[in-house]
């Protein structure tokens, strides 16, 4: 589209580079008629001078006047289609250095942390290790590694996404769930979003952004706060998009506990992308509330 726009500027700067053309031509044409028959008219009739200052000099001041404005005008409209041009080569190289890394990380990365768990495992069964102590360091090693691989893919997929749908979060957060879900098959765990936000895209830089803050809260659902509900909703509110991730786990005190890199993250990422994070907890349980 960013193309075809371009060539129709291109088309309708030359279509009025013509027109100007044939405009001036036509000014030129009428400025010489009008001269020669000053001349005649001086010479053969002995027409007053000043014919010459009421007629022939103001349609020369409307000429040069014309051709000015034609000309900037012109001038203009060649800067905007160079500048149009250069924005989308612009574009077009980062979406290529975008692809490139993104390929890099999948190949590269992706291959030696797939190629870590799989020496890890060759080693734990392969050795019959009985340590417990190396035995567990070993699998929390192959953990780490596994769950980087998943993130990863989703940073992977946010590159190469140029927007972020609501049902393109609602797959991603539906699939961490899943993931969820078995380890920890006991909590009950619910994603509702409201139908008209489904199509409402968000850049893919603030739609990574609101994912990994879901991501990071239900994490902490999960670790700290033994709920057996977690619930993700995403609704309007004024015109704003209102997302709540609550849970009915033991709470904590707001105001003395000590905010880890988790909540940081979480406030500043949603802060980033000029929106507002608010959290609250009690004995009930605990709220994170988005507006954006």
């Amino acid at each position: 589209f960013k193309v075809l726009q371009i060539q129709e500027d291109y088309l309708e700067t030359s279509q009025k580079k013509k027109w100007a053309s044939k405009f001036i031509n036509c000014i030129i044409v009428c400025n010489a008629i009008l001269i020669v028959f000053y001349i005649i008219s001086s010479i053969f009739f002995k027409t007053a001078a000043i014919f010459g200052d009421l007629v022939i000099m103001p349609i020369v001041i409307l000429f040069i006047y014309s051709f000015i404005v034609i000309q900037n005008v012109s001038r203009q409209k060649e800067m905007q289609l160079n500048l149009t041009i250069e924005r989308v080569e612009n574009i077009n190289k980062l979406q290529q250095q975008r692809l490139a890394i993104s390929d890099d990380l999948h190949d590269n990365i992706g291959s030696q942390l797939t190629f870590i768990i799989s020496s890890i495992d060759n080693l734990k069964y392969g050795l019959d290790i009985k340590n417990e102590k190396i035995d567990s360091k070993l699998g929390n090693i192959s953990n780490f590694a596994h769950e980087t691989i998943l993130e990863l893919r989703d940073t992977i997929w946010a590159m190469n996404s140029d927007e972020i749908s609501y049902e393109d979060l609602e797959v991603r957060i539906n699939n961490f769930l899943e993931k969820a879900k078995e380890a920890k098959d006991q909590i009950s765990f619910s994603f509702a979003i409201e139908e008209s936000l489904k199509t409402k895209k968000l850049s893919s830089v603030d739609g990574m952004n609101v994912y990994r803050t879901i991501q990071e809260a239900i994490n902490n659902s999960l670790k700290y706060a033994n709920a057996d509900i977690i619930k993700v909703n995403i609704k309007t509110s004024d015109s704003r998009t209102k997302i709540l991730i609550s849970d009915n786990g033991k709470g904590f005190d707001v105001q003395s506990i000590e905010k880890g890199n988790g909540l940081n993250n979480m406030k500043k990422r949603i802060e980033e992308i000029g929106g507002k994070f608010a959290l609250s907890s009690d004995d009930d349980g605990t709220i994170i509330q988005i507006l954006i």
